[in-house]
C-alpha cells in the first residue's frame, strides 16, 4: 500500500469516528462500535483499514467513571505500607525478620511490654513483638476496613482474625528480669487453660513444650522466638537479635501453635501493649 494510500484510508477511518461521536454525543450511541473491520494482534486491536489501534470511545459518564477509578488505585498504590522498628524498653524490635530457615519477611506488626501489678506497683517483665506478612493487610482489609482501633481492640475482631488468617506469624519475647524456663512455660500452659479457649489439647504437647524450656534461663536482654506456621509451633533461643537458621524445636500441632499465639494477642491477652500497638499500626492501611 502506498503512503498516499494509507494517508487517505486513515482520513476515512478518522472521518468515521468523528462522525459517531457526534452521533454519541446526541444520545444515539454510549458505545462506539468498532470503526471498520480489524484484526488482532499481540493482545491489541488494529484498524484494517488506517493500521491505527482501534479504542472504542466511552460516553462522558463511562469516561468519569473510568477517571475516577485510575484515580482511586493511583492512590492505593501512592499509599506504600510502612512499618518502622519500635523500642520498648531500651529493646529494639526491627522493622522486618526473617523466620527459621525461610526466605519470607514478615514485618512488625506490633510490640508492647508484658507486667503485672504486684503491692501496688506495675513491674515489667517482658517486651514482646508481634511480626506478620505484610500480605495479611490486604486480606483483612474488606472484613475490618474503617472500623477504629477502639472496636478492634475492645471486640477482639482483629485479633481473632489475625490468628486465623492463612500467613505466618512470629514472636519474639525479650526478658526484662530473669525468669527461668519451667517458669516461663508453665505460666504459658496456664494462661492458655485461663482462656479456655482450646480445650482439647494434646497433654503430649505440653508436656513437650515443657521439656523444651526446662533446661533454659533467661537473663535480662536474652529472648526467645515462637513461629506459628501451618507446620506448627517452632520455637528458638537466639544467641543476640539474629534469628538463628533453624528451630531448637518443633511442636507439630497447629492446635497448639494457635493456642500459644492465643495467650498473647486474644482475648486476656499477655500484652495489652502490644494489641493495641498492632491494632494502630496494621489498621492505618486497612
Amino acid at each position: 500500500m502506498s503512503e498516499k494510500e494509507r494517508e487517505r484510508k486513515k482520513g476515512a477511518c478518522v472521518a468515521w469516528r468523528k462522525k459517531h461521536e457526534r452521533m454519541r454525543t446526541l444520545g444515539r450511541a454510549s458505545w462506539l462500535l468498532p470503526c471498520c473491520s480489524f484484526k488482532r494482534e499481540r493482545g491489541r486491536t488494529f484498524c484494517k483499514r488506517s493500521l491505527l489501534p482501534c479504542i472504542p470511545s466511552l460516553s462522558a459518564a463511562s469516561r468519569s467513571q473510568a477517571s475516577a477509578a485510575t484515580m482511586a488505585l493511583t492512590a492505593q498504590q501512592e499509599k506504600q505500607m510502612e512499618f518502622l522498628s519500635l523500642e520498648i524498653e531500651g529493646m529494639t524490635f526491627e522493622s522486618s525478620v526473617v523466620a527459621f530457615g525461610s526466605s519470607k519477611a514478615l514485618v512488625l506488626g506490633g510490640a508492647g511490654d508484658r507486667g503485672l501489678e504486684i503491692n501496688g506497683k506495675f513491674i515489667k517483665f517482658t517486651a514482646i513483638g508481634i511480626y506478620v506478612e505484610d500480605g495479611i493487610v490486604p486480606y483483612l482489609s474488606p472484613k475490618l476496613g474503617g472500623k477504629s482501633v477502639e472496636e478492634l481492640c475492645d471486640k477482639e475482631l482483629l485479633f481473632e482474625e489475625v490468628l486465623s488468617a492463612p500467613f505466618d506469624k512470629l514472636v519474639r519475647v525479650v526478658f526484662l528480669l530473669p525468669l527461668t524456663g519451667p517458669q516461663y512455660s508453665e505460666k504459658v500452659l496456664e494462661r492458655i487453660g485461663v482462656q479456655g479457649i482450646y480445650k482439647d489439647l494434646k497433654e503430649e504437647d505440653k508436656q513437650q513444650f515443657l521439656e523444651i524450656f526446662k533446661a533454659e534461663t533467661f537473663p535480662p536482654r536474652s529472648s526467645l522466638v515462637f513461629s506459628f506456621t501451618e507446620e506448627g509451633l517452632k520455637i528458638g533461643f537466639p544467641k543476640g537479635n539474629e534469628i538463628p537458621e533453624k528451630p531448637v524445636a518443633v511442636i507439630a500441632n497447629k492446635a497448639f501453635a494457635d493456642a500459644v499465639l492465643a495467650t498473647i494477642i486474644w482475648k486476656d491477652g499477655v500484652s495489652p501493649a502490644a494489641k493495641v500497638s498492632l491494632a494502630e499500626r496494621l489498621s492505618k492501611y486497612f
